[in-house]
């Protein structure tokens, strides 16, 4: 049986960045992405996707998609990094990132127990989002969990927690508070993945990502983050007057 590798939103930045790896590792890698307008404005497959990797367009949150797929494959090892990833759009689409991220992932197990197949391991793509505003400490050094910033603090353009100092996250002690919509359905993946996988004898593996940049990210895409946005505002000139 062929070594099989299957990346959900395959041919996105990341996906495209980690293809020419899988691509010399294994002997498939199959790319399942929808070729979202906001990511791919051509509905093109992308330059920057190996060309030994087979592209399939389809949707997460189709099981007649999974279906098609995992009956022509049989993955060893499932990459997920397909969701909607915007902050703040989430608020206004809190339905669309809820279809996407987290009945997208039940639709992907669903179909693994349909076809009675377990991957040997699947790695998700989760988000230091989950961690919220993480720890802040006060002049004592005691540590508080402070939460959201309320609708009237960001009216006011306040940043900071009264009386507290915001401290390092630190992955072994910060607990996940989310205080967004995209960061909630992203700790729902990671439970979801979690739950089923130790459940069924498949080995889970998460990364909460930080801002994720590099050559060939797209430059249109108002989501891809702070540090494209820089890049782009650079050459012209145009920035933060304190940068």
């Amino acid at each position: 049986m062929p070594s099989t590798c299957v990346v959900t939103g395959g041919a996105g930045f990341i996906g495209c960045a980690i293809s020419r790896g899988l691509a010399d590792r294994f002997d498939e890698v199959i790319a399942l992405d929808n070729l979202h307008p906001q990511v791919h404005p051509q509905r093109q497959r992308p330059a920057a996707l190996d060309p030994r990797v087979e592209l399939v367009v389809g949707d997460v949150t189709d099981a007649a998609a999974w279906d098609a797929l995992l009956d022509r494959h049989t993955p060893q090892v499932i990459i997920h990094l397909a969701a909607e990833t915007g902050t703040g759009q989430s608020l206004t689409e809190a339905s669309r990132h809820g279809l996407v991220n987290v009945v997208g992932t039940t639709q992907m197990l669903d179909a693994l127990v349909r076809h009675e197949q377990r991957p040997q391991r699947i790695l998700l793509a989760s988000s230091r989002a989950v961690y919220g505003e993480g720890a802040w400490t006060d002049p004592a050094g005691a540590v508080h969990y402070p939460g959201q910033r309320s609708r009237a603090m960001l009216g006011a353009a306040q940043w900071d927690f009264a009386g507290l100092t915001p401290a390092p996250h630190d992955a072994r002690t910060v607990h996940p508070a989310p205080t967004s919509v995209y960061a909630a359905t992203k700790l729902a993946q990671e439970h979801l993945v979690s739950a089923w996988c130790l459940a069924m004898g498949v080995r889970p593996v998460l990364y909460r990502l930080q801002n994720v940049y590099g050559p060939g990210q797209s430059p249109t895409n108002s989501y891809t983050g702070i540090v494209t946005l820089f890049a782009r505002l650079a050459p012209v000139g145009r920035g933060h007057p304190g940068l």
